[in-house]
This record gives structure tokens, C-alpha cells and sequence, in this order.
């Protein structure tokens, strides 16, 4: 269903995702491109929308949270920060 959505990270999402170990640096890669080629459903369905910050929602990754938002005509999925679930919140892009 979701044939065709590409994801890109923005320079703040990069950064935080370099301070991230290893393991945890290739989950979040492997979990958005889980959400981006899932066969079944949209890369929207797996985000959760954050109140007062739209159009920015967020994905759940463990302890982790990726902001994104979403481009539904260019099928694209903009990362604009990625961080610990307790911090990320408090820096929305």
C-alpha cells in the first residue's frame, strides 16, 4: 500500500540520532523503514499526532521518539528530531 514513501532526516533529526549508541541508531533507521514500506498500511497510520504542534506527530521507537510529519502527494516522511521519550518533547522542531 505504502509503495513509494521515502524518508529524510533533517540536520537536527541527524544529529540526534548520532548521539544515539549503535543498537539504538539502527533501530530507529530500521523502524523507519519498517513505516515506509510497510505492504498494509500508510506511513501515517503509525504516527500519533501531537497536540498544539501540528502538522508534527510523533513515531514511537521503543524509549524513543522520531517527530515527523508527513507528505502524502510526494510520499515522504520528514524527520525533524529524534530523541529519548522523556527530552524530545521539550525541543518539538
Amino acid at each position: 500500500m505504502s509503495d513509494g514513501w521515502t524518508w529524510i532526516l533533517s540536520e537536527r533529526a541527524a544529529e540526534g540520532l548520532a548521539t544515539l549508541d549503535e543498537e539504538t541508531q539502527q533501530r530507529v533507521l530500521d523502524k523507519l523503514d519498517a513505516v515506509s514500506n510497510d505492504e498494509f498500511r500508510e506511513p501515517p497510520d503509525f504516527a500519533k499526532p501531537l497536540s498544539g504542534a501540528k502538522p508534527w506527530q510523533s513515531l514511537r521507537i521503543g524509549d524513543y521518539r522520531a517527530i515527523v510529519r508527513f507528505d502524502s502527494q510526494r510520499k515522504e516522511m520528514k524527520v525533524g528530531a529524534i530523541g529519548h521519550r522523556s527530552t524530545i518533547y521539550d525541543e518539538l522542531p
